[in-house]
This record gives C-alpha cells, structure tokens and sequence, in this order.
C-alpha cells in the first residue's frame, strides 16, 4: 500500500494508489503518434518527433530540466509509483512470441509535465528493452488510460505562497510480439521510469516493476525494489476482470 505523507518545507498530500489493476477492454489500436519513421541499426524505431541525434539516446541521459526539477525537487521531492504487467495467453496456440506482455504504469504528481514525462519514458523504454514500437500506448489519455484525479499532488509552494495541484500520469502499454520472457522487461521499464524522471527524486515505495498477480508477503516493508519473477502467461480468465 502506497502511503500519504507530509513533507517539509512543503506540505504534500500524496495520493493514495491501489495495487488493483484495471486495464479496459477494447481494440488495440496503437496510437497515431508511434508510427516509425526510421529503424536505428541496433532495431529501434524513432518517431517522426525524433532525430537520431536525440539526447535521449545516449546511455546515461537523465532527465534534469532545471525549469521543472529545481521546482520539484524543493517542493514536490516524492514520487509513490506502481508498475505491473501480465502476460496474456494465446488464445490461438500460436507460440509464446504472439504472447501479449501489457503493463500499467501509475507515478503520482511531482511538478514534472506531465506530456513531456510520459514521452520520456516512452522514449527511455524503447531505447532500453530494445524493442518495437508498443501495440498501442496511451498516457493520461483515451478510455484505457485517462488522466486519474487520484494520482494528483497538493503541495503548498513557498516560493508564491499558494496551494498548487499538480497531475501524476497513467500509462497503459503493450509488448508485442517481442519481448524478454526472462524478467518481462521488468528491469528495462523501471529504468525508463527512473532516467524520465527527475534526477534525485525519490521513489517513496521503491521503484520495481511486478506481476499484476503478485501479492506483497506479509510484514513487508513499504519501500522495496527487490526484483520479483514473472509468473506463466495466464489467459484473461484467469486476472480479474478489472486487469484484462
């Protein structure tokens, strides 16, 4: 369970987000904003926003724009994450690279634009799994992932003196057909998360990815980042109705 909590200087009512996973149904449509317009050597498909000398390419970018980091490190430091996938079954039996891999990612409020911080990490996951352009990708927007009332952050700004609100994002993804069945890309997504978000932010439950069927042991402490395995690919009879 994410917790609310208050810090000083500035006050902050972070929100709380249930570990309930609900993916809509629907047709996967992938967005019209994810067509490639060039294939890197190493198989990355850049969009028709991004140039092959993107400084978001190179290994160790960090996102640190100090128009939005120098705010939200003073006043917003805190981010409550959570980030779960489920391997869907193949219905028809055409093998495991027809597998669907479909994650949920929510990051409550910190001051960062939310447009420029869900097109990070867009960016920083393709980069980092190597992969293909998502089926489909939908952030803060659409039926699959509106823009949740309950990832928003209150904080009191000192610098103006007033109570400001600022959104959190809410992700919803598919691999497909590729991706590393070792982890589930686990390690790759939550890296994405962290270089698309500001540098010295902290993470206030830890920052990992797990399976939407993982239930946290008992006595467990709130912020971990311990690495959980995958679990079988499962078919959407088998989740609950709210993550399929």
């Amino acid at each position: 369970m994410l917790l609310s909590g208050i810090y000083n200087p500035a006050t902050i009512l972070l929100p709380f987000l249930s570990y309930a996973v609900a993916i809509p149904t629907g047709d996967a449509h992938p967005s019209k904003d994810v067509q490639p317009a060039t294939i890197l050597p190493n198989g990355i498909a850049l969009w028709t926003n991004m140039t092959i000398n993107d400084e978001r390419f190179n290994k160790n970018w960090q996102f640190d724009n100090p128009d939005e980091c120098d705010w939200a490190l003073k006043w917003i430091p805190y981010v409550s994450s959570e980030c779960t996938e489920y391997c869907e079954a193949d219905t028809w039996n055409l093998g495991f690279s027809y597998h669907r891999l479909r994650y949920h990612i929510k990051l409550s409020g910190n001051g960062q634009d939310p447009d420029t911080w869900c097109e990070n990490i867009r960016v920083r996951m393709m980069i980092n799994c190597a992969v293909r352009p998502p089926d489909f990708w939908n952030c803060n927007s659409g039926p699959r992932a509106p823009e949740l009332p309950g990832l928003r952050t209150w904080a009191i700004d000192g610098s103006i003196g007033q109570v400001v609100q600022k959104p959190g994002i809410n992700i919803r993804f598919d691999f497909s057909p590729w991706w590393e069945e070792l982890d589930a890309e686990h390690e790759c997504v939550k890296n994405a998360i962290r270089d698309a978000t500001c540098a010295g932010t902290i993470f206030r439950n830890g920052l990992r990815c797990i399976p939407t069927m993982y239930t946290v042991p008992p006595g467990s402490l709130e912020f971990d980042e311990s690495p959980v395995a995958p679990t079988r690919c499962m078919f959407n009879s088998e989740v609950p109705p709210e993550a399929t």
